[in-house]
Parts: structure tokens; sequence; C-alpha cells
């Protein structure tokens, strides 16, 4: 299913403000290519404020340190949003479902599968290794916002998180017998 506009890449969006009369990164409508890295963030100008289009958390967290260095106090980050769409043909909202790999140490992951747990992850494949676990997995943006931080404190830093936006679902977890 494709979504209907070219920013569904992105699926974590956070509006920005200027918050000093006249900002300069606002002068002009468009992206702002300087600040921009399309595999990762779009920084686009919007009205008076801009926005940035985020293909995962850390991309994000990338791109407000960026504009955080480059203009300080003189811009102000309103609260990320994950985004979502309504279907044309009425099936109800999408939202993005992100593909999940994480590798930990065996001996650390007890709390961290009840983490998973309680963020509803539908978990496809688990493979025990030597001293890891690496779990391949599906989840909702909105269940994920904060995984890799928690996965870092449950694990005392040990785990390696990678997110990744898979598609847009209707309906999650998706019925029994689904396929993803």
């Amino acid at each position: 299913m494709s979504a209907p506009e070219s920013l569904d890449a992105y699926p974590l969006r956070q509006a920005l403000l200027p918050g000093a009369p006249g900002l300069p990164l606002f002068a002009t409508r468009g992206p702002v290519d300087w600040l921009s890295r399309p595999e990762r963030y779009q920084v686009v100008c919007e009205g008076r404020g801009g926005r940035i289009y985020a293909a995962s958390e850390a991309a994000l967290e990338e791109a407000q340190q960026l504009l955080r260095d480059a203009y300080g106090t003189q811009l102000v980050l309103r609260a990320p949003e994950v985004h979502t769409f309504t279907d044309p043909a009425g099936r109800g909202p999408f939202e993005p479902v992100m593909f999940l790999r994480i590798k930990s140490p065996r001996d650390r992951c007890v709390g961290l599968l009840r983490e998973l747990a309680k963020r509803r992850v539908r978990v496809i494949e688990q493979d025990v290794r030597r001293d890891d676990l690496v779990l391949r997995a599906e989840v909702r943006l909105a269940d994920a916002l904060g995984l890799g931080a928690a996965a870092a404190r449950l694990t005392n830093g040990t785990a390696a998180v990678w997110i990744w936006l898979s598609r847009y679902e209707a309906e999650w977890p998706p019925p029994a017998g689904s396929a993803p």
C-alpha cells in the first residue's frame, strides 16, 4: 500500500517554530537541503515555521541536535508526532509499523523481553547465538518511541537496537494468520 504523500517515508514529524523574529532558516518555503540528510531526515520550511520529517527516532534526535547546534535558543521544537493517514478506501487510519532488530547479551535479556512485551512487539524470529540473543520483530512506531533508551538502561548499554520503517498498517497487531 503506498501512502498519499512523498514524505510518508518519514513517519516521525516535529514542528519547528522561530523563537526569535526573522530567523533566516524559515525565510523561504521548501526543503532546507543543506540541513537535510534525505536518507534519514528532511528539514522543511512551512509557513512561519518548519518541520523535521524523520525516518526513525534516532534520525529525529540527530536532526534536533543539528538544529540546536545551528540555532540554539532561537528555535522552538514542538513535541514529536507519529504520522498517520486515512485510507481513501475507508479502511481507517494507517500507522507506521517499524521493523526492529535487537542484539543483546543473553544474560541481560529478561528485563528487555518484558519491556518488549509491554510495548506489544511482535517477535518474528529469535536467534540464540553463543552469548547473544538476536531478535527480529515488528512494532508500531508509537510503541517504539524511547525503546533504544530503555534497552540501553535494561542491559547496561550492551544491547544494540536498529529500527526502520517497514510499512503502514491499518490494524495493529495484524489479525492472526495474516502475512506481514
